[in-house]
């Protein structure tokens, strides 16, 4: 089950046409996973809005750096801190 749709992305990023569908769908894909990946929490049924808005920030993320640099807000392995503290409440920290 996706967390967002294309529309949805194409809504949040305001896209008007079809011609960077199959970009945003890998970029969907991407950031879901690493969404997913960052939580701990599972969902049942329907995703809490603000997961779904930690998705949009990925994709626009994305779409916005498309070419890696210095200056990117993804770095270092880590979600951007936006994202993160969205996702915060949904992870439960793993002690060593």
């Amino acid at each position: 089950m996706s967390i967002v749709t294309l529309p949805e992305v194409k809504e949040h990023l305001r896209y008007d046409t079809d011609d960077n569908d199959p970009m945003l769908e890998m970029y969907i894909k991407a950031a879901e996973n690493a969404v997913l990946n960052y939580v701990t929490d599972k969902f049942e049924g329907d995703y809490p809005d603000v997961v779904k808005h930690a998705v949009l920030l990925m994709v626009g993320m994305f779409d916005t750096d498309r070419e890696p640099s210095k200056d990117s807000p993804i770095t270092d392995n880590y979600l951007p801190a936006p994202v993160r503290a969205l996702l915060y409440p949904y992870r439960t920290p793993t002690a060593i």
